[in-house]
């Protein structure tokens, strides 16, 4: 309860004193549920392609464990990386900010991807990642580094491997730093899903030249987020509708969308194929 409130004060900063008693309560209303859901699901992904995947619900941030252990945590990202996969024959996965390893594990586990890199700059984190890597038994799939750089990915996928590579990024506003022109060469040739942190960046000729660049390569599409359905889920019957719906949310602080980038280069070549 009290890592609760240190999470809770450390990113609601109001100065509208009903808004956050109303927060402050939304957080206590929903432990309770969370802690079923941990039980009953014996910390196992019930749904979804990350189905039967094992975690260890110790990560930093723990507000979205039920939505994960349901299934239905970014679903639209899962599915979205899933029909890529399929579509462009893809075997390996670079995760910049992986957080504590959900879509790195859950791809790997299930045997989407054959190899994963993952990123993530909070140490803690990245033992998480381990945790979680070792209750599915696939230490030796995913290799684990620090902050997000293309120095690492080139010294460890050749150019055959780059190609056949998909990029996951979610690392809280530096992709307006990372993915820049001198960094270009190193994924040009790649298909990119980044969570769109805009919000966070105060300087917006550094995202109008982010975006410039991108548009002389990639076609975009924007990834929005979508509804869940609860009652299709047979682990959270017992909860009541309040509850259901509350175990849905992933927390987040506003509206957010994901950013989906592919390679004109490779369009063409796909419709050259068809």
């Amino acid at each position: 309860m009290i890592k609760i409130l240190k999470n809770f004060f450390f990113i609601y900063r109001q100065k509208d004193l009903n808004t956050l008693i109303f927060k402050i309560l939304i957080k206590f209303i929903k432990f309770f549920p969370r802690k079923k859901i941990i039980i009953n699901t014996k910390k196992k992904v019930v749904n979804g392609y990350y189905k039967n995947i094992e975690l260890s619900c110790k990560q930093v941030w723990n507000s979205a464990t039920p939505s994960q252990l349901l299934g239905f945590y970014e679903e639209q990202v899962q599915k979205k990386i899933i029909n890529l996969k399929k579509k462009f024959d893809l075997d390996f996965l670079v995760n910049f900010g992986a957080a504590e390893g959900y879509h790195a594990v859950g791809l790997i586990k299930n045997k989407h991807f054959k190899k994963c890199f993952a990123f993530e700059i909070d140490p803690k984190n990245q033992n998480h990642i381990l945790n979680n890597l070792k209750l599915n038994k696939i230490e030796n799939k995913v290799k684990i580094f620090g902050e997000a750089n293309f120095k690492e990915v080139k010294k460890n996928l050749n150019i055959p491997e780059l190609k056949k590579t998909l990029f996951l990024v979610d690392i809280e506003g530096d992709e307006f730093n990372l993915f820049n022109k001198k960094n270009l060469k190193f994924f040009k040739n790649n298909i990119l899903i980044i969570e769109n942190h805009e919000m966070l960046i105060s300087k917006k000729n550094k995202i109008n030249d982010f975006f410039e660049l991108m548009k002389q390569n990639f076609t975009l599409e924007i990834l929005e987020n979508s509804s869940r359905n609860p009652f299709l889920v047979k682990e959270i019957k017992y909860l009541d509708d309040d509850e259901k719906w509350l175990m849905m949310s992933e927390s987040r602080p506003f509206k957010m969308n994901w950013l989906v980038f592919i390679p004109k280069k490779l369009i063409s070549k796909s419709v050259q194929k068809s």
